[in-house]
């Protein structure tokens, strides 16, 4: 049986301490995600990243 795993990440768990976007952190979250998925589980994230994820595109 496949199991739905929700998984919500916080803007501060996706950012540096600047508040940008820091890749490290998000492919910490990425290979657990796949990790799950490997395993034969449905992911869906939830984030609050959006908007920390555009500021630095943007030049805030």
């Amino acid at each position: 049986m496949t199991r739905r795993v929700v998984v919500k990440v916080g803007s501060s768990s996706l950012t540096s301490s600047t508040g940008h976007l820091d890749p490290a952190k998000v492919d910490v979250v990425v290979e657990a995600l796949a990790a799950a998925r490997r395993a034969g589980d449905e992911v869906v994230l939830v984030s609050s990243g959006a908007i920390a994820a555009g500021l630095g595109p943007l030049g805030l």
